[in-house]
């Protein structure tokens, strides 16, 4: 994969800070002699998204998924390197150059992901940031994954073409990345991470039962990916059955929550956030159940057909 045109594909659904994200990456593209196009896909009630010679709005009819929004827009642009951005997540200084710079790092990539500073604009914010991106946080080194996040995530379109884009079963914004990072694997294709590509994320404000639903339905469309790819996760038997996740969901919760703490560097200067990844990850874990139990009713239900 090298540089050559490049488009930057943001999927909105009436976010209300995609006018600074959109003013970010105009700076940044000012500082770069590299052809750069921006397609925001969705609906914007804000009007802040203004058509120019650089900027593209791409509206839809009604509101559309994540996946369909991607793949709308890199099927319009011309870009051979795709880079997608979430409209909640604002560029920091120097992102697109981070992201151009692993480019030419890793040069054999099918995909780099970018990084997410771990401090949020409020107390939830901060904690569903710790508690869900994790692994994608600033605090974490460089270097190959097994799995990455399209918040900020640098492809070829060559790649993209090959995998038929984002899978547009995915109804939520959730496990869709997941996906596309498990296929780009399994093509033989590696997977980096860089983490001075910087954005801040700016999501709407979540209490704690809008949290624990944002994180349930993270788990209820995950678990249908480590089912997809069972070989690729190597997954127990147990991690089939819902009422196993429901069961030993306190005890899964707080596993999880003490890896994350143990594995990511620097995180313990947040350890005020521990209770609020417990919680996330016990949310998750009843998610997973839900998922599994949808899951059997579809296959119930087609076999029935």
């Amino acid at each position: 994969m090298t540089e050559r045109n490049i488009a930057i594909i943001i999927p909105n659904l009436n976010s209300p800070v995609i006018g600074e994200v959109l003013k970010s990456l105009l700076v940044q593209t000012d500082l770069l002699n590299v052809p750069i196009e921006i397609w925001v896909v969705g609906q914007d009630c804000y009007g802040q998204v203004n058509s120019s010679q650089r900027v593209h709005f791409l509206e839809t009819l009604q509101p559309v998924s994540p996946a369909i929004a991607r793949n709308l827009g890199a099927s319009v642009a011309s870009g051979d390197v795709l880079i997608f951005l979430d409209a909640d997540c604002v560029p920091q200084p120097g992102w697109l150059t981070a992201m151009l710079d692993a480019l030419r790092c890793w040069p054999e990539a099918g995909a780099i992901s970018g990084a997410m500073l771990p401090d949020g604009e409020t107390f939830n914010t901060h904690c569903s940031q710790v508690a869900i991106f994790h692994e994608h946080l600033s605090l974490n080194h460089p270097g190959r994954r097994r799995t990455l996040a399209s918040f900020s995530l640098l492809m070829s379109r060559a790649t993209w073409q090959s995998l038929r884009g984002f899978d547009e079963g995915f109804r939520f914004a959730a496990a869709e990345d997941l996906d596309l990072a498990i296929r780009i694997t399994l093509q033989g294709q590696p997977l980096y991470f860089e983490p001075c590509a910087i954005v801040r994320h700016s999501p709407p404000c979540r209490g704690w039962w809008a949290l624990w639903k944002y994180a349930e339905r993270g788990g209820s469309q995950s678990i249908i990916v480590r089912r997809r790819y069972g070989d690729y996760y190597k997954t127990s038997n147990w991690m089939r059955w819902a009422w196993a996740w429901r069961l030993f969901s306190p005890a899964i919760a707080l596993a999880r929550a003490l890896q994350i703490y143990l594995k990511t560097p620097g995180l313990w200067r947040y350890w005020s956030c521990w209770p609020a990844v417990l919680f996330c990850k016990l949310a998750w874990c009843w998610g997973a159940a839900a998922g599994l139990d949808s899951d059997v009713r579809d296959q119930t239900g087609k076999e029935h057909l």
